[in-house]
């Protein structure tokens, strides 16, 4: 008979900073998969936290999960208390009751613990990767915290094979102490029904022409300034390509010149920063769009080409990184950075009706690859390796 398990999992990203990151909707879809899949362990939701915004979003899964053997024990402290909690690595969970079979880390940070049995996930290291693309207090922290905590866990849970590799690479951590395992698009991102189509989601964006689309946190590292070059290229060289170019995504870090290149180009006009979105709107605008055009240097995952499958939308992407991996030989892949190569493929794609339904019809193909169930199965795989071995 299968020991049963108690697992502590950290949701401290999610009920800090909610589900509209990718950490976040990490968080909360292995949990939903997790939940769904695992009638047998008990599981403990914890986190601390600075204000009560989102705390609703892990109370909400004990009602859609009643039957789940679920308990929640979560710390309050200001901004200030909370880094001293971090750097003083006190009190341990076990100091306030919280002692279990597997700690799971699910977003880079250990909680201070006694615990041994520790799984790790490790979303991407993009900050060592591409250190220019981050601020040199930011790197110097998140690589000496890593690598410590990627040595300390007793398994490493990867978003991708090239973030496997890359762990064993900056950090010499043997292979056969981390699973690759892909995560997937929540279900919400499919093609909608003719009935569901609501254009005045376009309207509230100033959207008026059919558009190509591009969604991701405005930084150096998603490439946009590529984009908007492959996008004017693309408009200089056919003139019946008459569309706008939406880009969807909250403000990250240095992303003035992002800005200052949309507002400097020929097409400024035509070129729309929609800012963060709901669900619902991305949802939208991903059924509504002609095409996805992906230019990001660098993802550890990268949800949004595979949200764009999940909604039959034709995608040209970066051939990079874990991208490959996720789009494969369902879209256009191009060379990071290679302008002329988006360009080209952007008029290619839209000039030939035949080529776009081959690829809405691969897009959504590709996007059943994926599910939360298989990367909650996988997942409950590294509990049961970290404390019997294996």
């Amino acid at each position: 008979m299968t020991r049963k398990l108690k697992i502590i999992l950290d949701i401290s990203t999610l009920i800090n900073h909610g589900q509209d990151i990718g950490a976040g909707r990490y968080i909360l879809n292995l949990i939903r998969g997790l939940f769904s899949i695992d009638d047998g362990n008990k599981y403990i939701l914890f986190g601390a936290y600075s204000d009560n915004r989102y705390l609703h979003l892990a109370y909400k899964l004990k009602n859609q999960f009643d039957d789940a053997d679920i308990s929640f024990k979560f710390i309050r402290l200001s901004p200030r208390m909370h880094k001293v909690y971090e750097r003083l690595r006190f009190p341990p969970l076990e100091i306030m009751g919280l002692n279990a079979d597997v700690l799971h880390a699910m977003d880079y940070a250990i909680a201070p613990t006694f615990n041994k049995n520790i799984v790790l996930t490790i979303h991407d290291l993009a900050f060592m990767r591409f250190p220019e693309s981050n601020f040199k207090w930011f790197i110097e922290k998140y690589s000496r915290t890593v690598r410590k905590n990627a040595n300390t866990a007793a398994r490493i849970l990867a978003s991708s094979h090239s973030t496997a590799d890359d762990i064993q690479k900056y950090f010499d951590i043997k292979s056969k102490k981390i699973d690759a395992v892909h995560l997937a698009a929540e279900p919400a991102f499919r093609v909608l029904a003719p009935n569901e189509i609501d254009c005045t989601v376009l309207d509230c964006k100033d959207i008026s022409k059919p558009f190509l689309l591009s969604v991701g946190t405005i930084e150096p590292r998603k490439d946009f300034i590529t984009l908007m070059k492959a996008y004017g290229l693309a408009r200089d060289r056919d003139p019946g390509l008459k569309h706008q170019l939406v880009i969807a995504g909250r403000t990250g870090w240095k992303s003035e010149a992002i800005y200052e290149a949309g507002e400097k180009s020929k097409y400024a006009g035509d070129i729309i920063f929609t800012g963060r979105l709901t669900d619902r709107e991305l949802i939208q605008l991903y059924n509504q769009a002609e095409l996805f055009v992906y230019t990001s240097i660098f993802e550890g995952f990268g949800f949004p080409p595979l949200e764009a499958m999940s909604c039959a939308l034709p995608v040209i992407a970066s051939d990079s990184s874990s991208i490959s991996e996720v789009v494969s030989d369902a879209g256009i892949m191009v060379k990071p950075g290679d302008a002329e190569g988006f360009a080209e493929n952007i008029i290619r794609a839209l000039n030939d009706k035949k080529l776009l339904e081959k690829l809405r019809q691969k897009s959504l193909a590709r996007a059943k690859d994926f599910s939360w169930e298989n990367t909650a199965k996988k997942t409950l795989s590294a509990y049961r390796k970290a404390v019997f071995g294996g």
